[in-house]
């Protein structure tokens, strides 16, 4: 059972952030001019990387859930 505590809050700890991830990018786009395009760019390159690293986490999460799930139903 401590276990799948654990996979939760990585779980909501991934889902708190890309939530912060969604708040930054819409800053950006609400504050940025025409002569920040360069630096735009840069801004959402990094947002990009830093949104996938976050999925790759959730998929690790997630397949350690499932085998735990698996593991414990063997048992049973």
């Amino acid at each position: 059972m401590e276990e799948l505590y654990s996979i939760m809050r990585e779980l909501l700890e991934v889902e708190y952030n890309q939530k912060s991830l969604l708040h930054i990018i819409k800053q950006l786009e609400k504050n940025c001019g025409t002569e920040q395009k360069e630096e735009m760019q840069l801004i959402v390159n990094s947002t990009k990387y830093y949104l996938e690293a976050l999925q790759i986490d959730l998929k690790k999460s997630i397949n350690r859930m499932d085998k735990y799930i698996a593991e414990t139903a063997k048992e049973k």
